[in-house]
């Protein structure tokens, strides 16, 4: 299960459509200036059928930065567990947009050369999750993260809008163990902001 909350930071990081914790101004190599923010970040198809959430509460820091705090009891032990991401685009409704990711979260951890998908997606756990980055079986004990999202993780040549990030953990049944969603906002100024 360590794995699959591990996915999940993965899944948020890999967000890269998303805005980073808070909000974040950066400059692309073209001048134009932009300001990425989430607005949310929330558990969702609570309660799971095999897993029980303790808690689950979005924190936001005086800074404006924002944080998930996370609790999820997984009683059996995890051999495979899938990471799906898939990343809407706000136009009167959410839509699909460019992001419909899914890795095998414990074939990824064994194996070294992965995919440039998976590569992203486990570059972001190990980098935002340290300690639940280890090969399967996870599970058989609770895992609690405090987890922020790095700005750094989006690409600036995302348009200006507002998006949502769906994450999802599951088993080899498709069971979902885990999911969340991730609002974002991306504002754009400059010659073509």
């Amino acid at each position: 299960m360590s794995r699959i909350i591990f996915a999940k930071h993965m899944l948020l990081l890999l967000l890269i459509v998303l805005s980073g914790s808070g909000s974040a101004g950066r400059q692309d190599k073209h001048g134009i200036s932009y300001i990425m923010r989430i607005t949310k970040l929330q558990c969702i198809e609570a309660p799971y059928k095999r897993t029980h959430l303790n808690y689950c509460k979005m924190i936001q820091l005086p800074n404006g930065t924002v944080a998930l705090n996370t609790s999820l009891t997984v009683p059996m032990l995890v051999n495979y567990a899938e990471i799906v991401a898939k990343l809407f685009y706000k136009y009167k409704t959410y839509r699909p947009f460019m992001v419909d990711w899914s890795i095998d979260y414990c074939q990824a951890a064994r194996k070294g050369n992965l995919n440039p998908t998976a590569a992203i997606m486990m570059k972001i756990v190990e980098n935002s999750m340290p300690d639940y980055y280890y090969p399967c079986p996870h599970g058989n004990r609770t895992y609690a993260t405090y987890w922020t999202f790095e700005p750094s993780y989006i690409p600036t040549t995302l348009p200006s809008g507002d998006y949502r990030l769906d994450i999802y953990f599951r088993d080899s049944t498709r069971i979902t163990l885990y999911a969340l969603q991730m609002f974002s906002s991306i504002r754009k100024q400059g010659l073509i902001g």
